[in-house]
């Protein structure tokens, strides 16, 4: 690293540049980081030029060959995750402080999330505001292994999600289950034959879908009898691809009530093509900020358990 760099102060114009450079290596090159920087790919370009020149380094090679980060640019982005590891502290700390819970509150979800499942959430919001109303709510859906990374990396505080795989680090609260059944459309092929003329052979002929990631043993020993050509995670897209006609596929009760109940939808032996659908809040074992995260969970598993109790007594 140049010497003239290490002797002066870090600018804001430096500090711009290293936030380009880590997007552009979290974003895996400079076409993908366009729509995350909101700016073009010269421009990226140009960026990294200039901070390659303050620094007196090379950081990556990019081309044909795709993008990648040099000895260099590794220790660059190293640098820069310690950086920002170090301006977060130092916000924790004067919130501390402070002994307010201010800042934002990041919650993420995996999945579409029913009417049931929003009301349980939206209760626990309300509370979370009420209790620290300074408090700025980010709620947003991701795919898991961003999810994961997220909290791994201290980027968000709670999310809800299925626990199928247990990643070192994270706890996994339990906040839900609820039985996933197999779905026919009522322009495929066995919409109208009756459950006892549906046998394991006969379904096995028809294209069905898999949700694309590892799921319960159970749900994988009925996946097994099924051919499995499409492949579908959001429940909305599924949906779509059920109602088509082409394709077999599972969906919990909620999701698929309203097309049941105006015949676009039938369940296929539901007695024996179902699997619990179970999901988890789940956060780090160790996160930087534990009062907020203290506050979500408890929150959210006070609703879960009052929609439990709920349902116990009906």
């Amino acid at each position: 690293m140049s010497s003239s760099w290490m002797r002066r102060d870090l600018t804001d114009y430096d500090l711009k540049l290293l936030k380009v450079f880590r997007t552009v290596v979290e974003c895996g090159g400079f076409s993908a980081a366009e729509t995350e920087l909101g700016i073009g790919r010269s421009t990226i370009s140009i960026h990294m030029n200039s901070l390659e020149t303050r620094l007196g380094l090379r950081l990556c090679q990019r081309g044909r060959q795709g993008f990648s980060l040099t000895r260099e640019g590794q220790a660059v982005f190293n640098a820069i995750l310690t950086l920002t590891d170090a301006h977060d502290e130092f916000q924790h700390q004067l919130a501390q402080i402070n002994q307010d819970l201010s800042g934002e509150l990041i919650l993420l979800a995996a999945d579409q999330l029913d009417a049931p499942r929003q009301r349980n959430i939206a209760k626990a919001i309300g509370k979370i505001t009420a209790e620290a109303p300074q408090l700025h709510i980010h709620f947003d859906l991701l795919p898991l292994q961003q999810i994961e990374l997220a909290l791994l990396k201290n980027q968000a505080h709670v999310a809800l999600m299925p626990g199928y795989r247990r990643i070192d680090g994270l706890s996994y609260a339990p906040a839900f289950s609820t039985p996933i059944y197999l779905c026919c459309g009522a322009e495929h092929p066995l919409f109208a034959r009756p459950d006892t003329e549906l046998d394991d052979p006969l379904l096995a002929g028809f294209d069905a879908i898999h949700p694309g990631i590892n799921i319960n043993p159970e749900g994988r020993k009925l996946l097994q009898r099924l051919n499995t050509t499409a492949r579908a995670y959001q429940f909305d897209s599924r949906l779509s691809l059920i109602l088509s006609g082409a394709y077999l596929g599972f969906l919990p009760d909620a999701i698929a009530a309203p097309y049941l109940a105006s015949g676009e939808l039938r369940y296929i032996r539901p007695d024996t093509y179902q699997y619990a659908f179970e999901q988890f809040y789940v956060r780090r074992n160790q996160p930087r900020e534990p009062e907020k995260v203290e506050l979500a969970l408890t929150a959210l598993l006070a609703a879960s358990a009052n929609e439990s109790g709920k349902k116990g007594g009906m």
